[in-house]
């Protein structure tokens, strides 16, 4: 399971690049709106002006549309009418799901919490702040790293040192931050965030 910080998703909020949240889970519906390019409506219109955002307000917990009742016909309708809109080809949804709870497109969840981290790249001196969720996996963190920031990470030995040197020594990879002994120390002073020291190697078999 991949999470991912609120101002992250908010990045996808185009027709060829569109993410919704629906009560913490992040949906990528952009194979929909693909597939739909050729059929386009006015509800897929309407769609597009949530990109990026948390829909949680029209569904209920299981993700089925919450409804109402038409003031002018009687008739019980849907919220949000784009959740009537579906993928015409089979291989871009499954069979007989909404698109709020299809697999297909459930790429994740939002993190409970963000945490701020600094990594210390001892071999160029440069230090960056990185914001990463609670629930990433150290692995995960380097993932990110390495997108964004340096893409030879995996030639780095990856150390902790935090609060003053309590915690020093290696990073299991599978672990989170706190499962590191990183953790998010209750004070009424601002502590140091933690540290991570990144150690060059020319072992190819670290990379």
């Amino acid at each position: 399971m991949r999470y991912y910080r609120y101002d992250e998703v908010c990045l996808h909020n185009k027709k060829e690049d569109f993410w919704v949240v629906i009560h913490g889970n992040v949906f990528d519906l952009t194979p929909m709106l693909r597939d739909r390019q050729e059929t386009w409506n006015k509800n897929l219109d309407y769609l597009l002006a949530f990109g990026g955002k948390d829909l949680s307000h029209f569904f209920h917990l299981n993700h089925t549309p919450k409804t109402e009742v038409s003031g002018s016909s009687g008739i019980r309708r849907v919220l949000f009418p784009p959740i009537l809109e579906s993928a015409h080809s089979a291989h871009c949804k499954t069979h007989n799901k909404i698109w709020s709870q299809d697999p297909c497109y459930h790429i994740g969840c939002v993190t409970k919490r963000e945490r701020q981290i600094r990594i210390i790249n001892t071999l160029t001196g440069t230090v960056v702040n990185m914001k990463v969720c609670d629930e990433d996996s150290i692995y995960d963190i380097q993932r990110k790293y390495k997108e964004f920031y340096n893409f030879h990470a995996g030639s780095y030995l990856w150390r902790k040192f935090s609060y003053g040197g309590h915690c020093p020594g290696e990073l299991v990879l599978h672990e989170t931050l706190a499962g590191n002994g990183l953790i998010v120390e209750e004070s009424d002073i601002e502590l140091p965030v933690p540290s991570i020291w990144l150690y060059y190697t020319d072992d190819l078999t670290v990379a």
